[in-house]
């Protein structure tokens, strides 16, 4: 329940992004969404009577960037395509870690894991549809951030060897805040008043999801925990038909059930093979939903 109750506050944030998106640019929701998660983190760090910076400064950087990209993703795409399709494809990033682990990592993929990706291929084809439209446009974008969502994770993977976790998750709000920066001081649209409390509403629900989904972790089997964590398709879909009319197509309902089948058994191989233990602490080193939504 714990795992629902994040995936029912990353959908709430979900919300309030794309709301807050009809008149504020996406960057200026990742440069606010970053101040709030980056202050809080230092409390935490401050409270650890930890250093304030990490050690692999390098990698810590890298780990932000992608997770910056990430995250400008998964904003665009909520503000041009409907939530259900944009966080359907922000869970994908299992599948792009699975693909880019032998490359960066130098760890093998099994045949099962290729029949995995064939089926996961199939449905994102079904939830693309290629083409030349805004929504494909979109989607492609993203796609990309799932991508860079992956990497990021891989990332930790290595960071777990040198730095605490809470370096490796103040890296990601710390790199976005100076990336976001330059966009919001040439393009800053100046909040009215309802959007403020939208803007400290995605910066709460951000910390929440990540409060419930870290006590989910500990109580569950990473696998499980990560499996449950598939309901936010289910709350984004109610939330999109409920506030903006956004009833998917028979092709996106068929596309995301063959994704998250074949993401779920993919993610569940890598927690086996990994062990339980370890997923679990990398799920807690942060996502680019919080600091990557799973990472086992």
């Amino acid at each position: 329940w714990y795992m629902v109750l994040a995936s029912f506050f990353f959908s709430l944030m979900s919300v309030l992004v794309k709301a807050s998106g009809l008149h504020l640019p996406p960057q200026e929701l990742v440069f606010f969404r970053s101040i709030f998660v980056a202050a809080f983190t230092l409390v935490w760090i401050r409270q650890k009577r930890l250093p304030w910076l990490g050690r692999n400064r390098g990698l810590l950087f890298l780990r932000g960037l992608f997770g910056y990209l990430a995250l400008s993703a998964f904003f665009y795409t909520l503000t041009h395509i409907p939530i259900a399709d944009s966080v359907m494809l922000q869970y994908t990033n299992p599948l792009f870690a699975a693909l880019l682990s032998p490359l960066l990592l130098k760890e093998r993929n099994t045949a099962r894991d290729w029949r995995y990706f064939a089926l996961a291929f199939a449905g994102l084809l079904l939830i693309v549809r290629p083409g030349f439209s805004v929504q494909a446009g979109a989607a492609v974008v993203g796609l990309l951030g799932a991508c860079s969502s992956s990497i990021a994770y891989i990332l930790v993977r290595q960071l777990r060897k040198t730095d605490h976790e809470l370096h490796i998750i103040l890296a990601f709000p710390v790199v976005s805040l100076i990336f976001s920066a330059a966009f919001v001081y040439r393009n800053f649209v100046l909040p009215r008043g309802w959007e403020w409390l939208m803007l400290a509403g995605i910066g709460a629900t951000t910390m929440i999801a990540q409060l419930f989904m870290t006590r989910a972790l500990h109580l569950e089997r990473a696998a499980r925990a990560t499996n449950a964590s598939y309901v936010a398709v289910v709350f984004s879909t109610l939330w999109g038909m409920l506030l903006w009319g956004e009833v998917p197509g028979w092709p996106t309902v068929l596309g995301g059930l063959i994704v998250i089948v074949a993401v779920v058994r993919l993610a569940t191989g890598m927690a086996l093979t990994t062990g339980a233990d370890e997923a679990t602490r990398m799920a807690e080193s942060g996502d680019p939903l919080v600091e990557n939504n799973r990472k086992a």
